[in-house]
């Protein structure tokens, strides 16, 4: 092979070479030293710099004009170093063709002939600006890091796998007054007494399974003293599953553990007294969801609700649907500030009956914001009963008085008329002038005032029976089914004169009471209403409900003949009273109606004018 084909051969190898350089990221150089000039320069340098090849191979100064001018120091002592042999590896910022600030890496070969004379560099220069901000970022997360740890309101506290401290911050340090120089190498039970040293060894088995958990640890201080840290510990496990120790969040709960000792006395004494009270207590808050109640109030509720009280458990879950809508308006009424206070009786399973007061308390906090209620229910049947008996003695005596009276006027006026007619006509019997016809005439007088002698006993017995009834067992009676009774009772009436009845029983759709007593009230009233009916106009008769404080409103409203009060208002209950003569009756009806009303505990009272119908307003107790 001649020279020709030798150098052609080296110059194939030199543009494989380039192409090679060429086709890489990394800038490849070479700088002839003797003539201080760029031989050759990869394509890479227009990708990194922004110029292009011609750029630095026709001024070789024109690589330093890139430099950053605060990193120019970095290689002006490379000339000495590669001038000795030396090789250079610096990193340092360049400024590109378009502004921006790139760093990179800079590795200079240099060669030297037989004489130690520098003849050539071959450099090859990197992008490394994303590993330098990576870099940046990863020193600056960890300077954060390290300020996080050493600034914590918590302890941290790592161990090895072999239970051994290998860091703690400056927090714990002040927890236990120690020095981290005091704890590195120690275990954990070294700072414990032997009760708690039992305890984290059975954590610190589950942590070695991957447990994480939370755990109050009482720690010895190095004065001795005991202090209390909550402890959020999780387990360090490697790449392969294996465990390397634990990390742990210490907080000093010391205070929090002696606050909570006394509350918890506290709490016991109060308690103590919440369930030796004769007051059954329900506590809930404004989403009525129970927080607490006393023994006491666990035996009412399952005596009346056939139901166990639980806590987080609603309210509402303890009373009808009917009644709900009471509590409810209660409720309303409580969290403006206003304390109710009412007494409510109920029926044992044995039939005996419990009175008990019940008051609705509201709760606020420090802001006065409304934070809950309470339901405080109390036993007050002996009291009651003790009352009531009272109250029925001398309601008896009032009533047995205006019985008295009532029956004096019905002996003198009803009972004396055909007693003085009978005598009068046995005197006229003895007369033995009278012919046959004139003493059958005088017989029948006599037969006709015996008969009415009898109905006005009748009646007396009737009105007796009334008041005996009054012993008759309650029940809850609904208005709708009582009204549904009478009207199939009087049907024939009802379609003859095509009576209409309007209900409105939405409010109070019940009451607790004698039903015999209600039918009779509802019956009398309706009937009366038919029978003192407008000729020529169809009965309407509407009856309503109403909720009050602590009784049901009754009213009874006809567009009937009416009454004129300012005549007949002294004499509208009396017996035997009547005011229409138009329509047989006895007036008996209105009477009965008072009598049964008052034997309820009830009032009623009368709107009514000529010609535009009557009202009857009945109040009952609830």
């Amino acid at each position: 092979m001649d020279a020709t084909d030798s150098r052609s051969r080296v110059e194939d190898n030199q543009h494989e070479l380039m192409d090679f350089f060429n086709a890489m990221d990394e800038v490849f150089y070479t700088v002839d030293m003797i003539n201080l000039r760029v031989m050759h320069i990869s394509k890479a340098c227009e990708k990194l710099f922004g110029f292009k090849q011609a750029d630095f191979l026709n001024d070789p100064k024109f690589w330093l004009g890139l430099v950053h001018p605060e990193d120019k120091h970095i290689i002006e002592s490379e000339d000495k170093i590669l001038r000795r042999g030396g090789k250079v590896n610096n990193q340092y910022r360049v400024i590109c063709k378009d502004k921006s600030v790139r760093w990179v890496e800079n590795k200079i070969i240099p060669c030297l002939d037989n004489n130690g004379i520098l003849i050539r560099l071959d450099g090859i220069t990197r992008d490394i600006t994303e590993r330098i901000e990576a870099e940046e970022k990863h020193r600056q997360s960890e300077a954060r890091y390290r300020q996080i740890v050493e600034t914590a309101q918590e302890g941290i506290w790592t161990i090895d796998e072999n239970e051994k401290t290998n860091f703690v911050n400056k927090k714990i340090c002040d927890i236990l007054g120690y020095t981290a120089g005091e704890m590195m190498g120690k275990e954990l039970y070294d700072f414990m007494d032997d009760k708690g040293k039992a305890y984290a060894l059975a954590c610190m088995e589950r942590r070695r399974k991957g447990s994480k958990e939370n755990l109050d640890v009482r720690y010895k201080t190095k004065t001795g003293e005991d202090v209390w840290a909550s402890i959020s510990a999780n387990p360090i496990i490697d790449e392969k599953g294996n465990y390397k120790g634990a990390l742990a969040m210490v907080t000093d709960i010391t205070q929090r553990k002696m606050d909570e000792d006394a509350v918890k006395k506290s709490e016991a004494n109060l308690r103590t007294v919440f369930d030796n009270t004769d007051t059954a207590y329900v506590l809930f808050n404004t989403e009525l969801t129970i927080i607490s109640f006393n023994a006491l109030a666990q035996k009412f509720s399952e005596e009346i609700n056939r139901k166990s009280l639980e806590v987080n458990c609603l309210i509402k879950d303890y009373f009808t649907e009917e009644r709900w809508l009471f509590i409810r308006e209660t409720l309303d009424k409580v969290a403006e500030g206003e304390i109710v206070n009412y007494e409510l009786s109920y029926t044992r399973e044995d039939g005996s009956v419990r009175w008990n007061n019940v008051r609705w308390l509201n709760v606020k906090d420090d802001q006065n914001k409304n934070w809950g209620f309470i339901l405080a229910n109390k036993d007050i049947t002996e009291a009651k009963i003790d009352a009531l008996e009272r109250e029925k003695i001398t309601a008896d005596l009032i009533q047995h008085n205006n019985d008295l009276e009532q029956f004096t006027y019905i002996i003198s006026h009803n009972l004396r008329a055909p007693v003085a007619n009978i005598i009068g006509l046995s005197d006229m019997l003895k007369d033995h002038d009278l012919d046959a016809a004139a003493k059958e005439e005088v017989l029948d007088r006599v037969s006709l005032s015996v008969k009415n002698i009898d109905t006005v006993i009748k009646d007396l017995n009737h009105i007796l029976q009334a008041r005996e009834l009054a012993n008759e067992k309650k029940e809850q009676v609904y208005f709708r089914e009582l009204l549904d009774a009478i009207r199939t009772s009087i049907y024939n009436t009802v379609v003859s004169e095509n009576v209409q009845f309007k209900c409105f029983f939405e409010e109070a759709e019940s009451i607790f009471t004698i039903r015999s007593y209600l039918y009779s009230i509802f019956y009398n009233l309706s009937s009366n209403s038919i029978k003192y009916h407008r000729p020529g106009i169809a009965p309407i008769i509407s009856i309503k409900s109403h909720r009050l404080k602590n009784k049901i409103e009754l009213r009874f409203k006809d567009n009937g003949k009416g009454i004129d009060l300012d005549k007949y208002s002294s004499q509208l209950f009396g017996l035997y009273k009547r005011f229409d003569n138009t329509v047989e009756g006895k007036g008996m009806g209105l009477f009965m109606v008072k009598t049964q009303v008052e034997a309820l505990g009830g009032t009623i009272r009368i709107k009514s004018k000529p010609g535009e119908g009557t009202e009857f307003v009945i109040l009952l107790p609830v």
